[in-house]
């Protein structure tokens, strides 16, 4: 009985995986966007903001990466 139930849990977990979740994205003008704040369409939210734009900015003299938002 036990190994039923680990076997029943296995393969409602694996189903669980494969499904795909419903996309959450506005599209406006030809474009995605996933997040609709205040009547406007943003890409990116970072530290409570939101943001349009997203760019890597290379490492320099040994320091990380980042990604900068405007």
């Amino acid at each position: 009985m036990k190994n039923l139930l680990l076997l029943v849990l296995a393969v409602v977990l694996g189903v669980a995986c494969f499904v795909p979740a419903p996309a959450s994205a506005y599209y406006y003008r030809g474009h995605y966007y996933r997040y609709y704040y205040r009547g406007h369409y943003y890409g990116y939210h970072y530290h409570g903001r939101y943001y349009r734009h997203r760019t890597w900015v290379v490492a320099v003299n040994g320091r990380a990466g980042y990604y900068r938002y405007w």
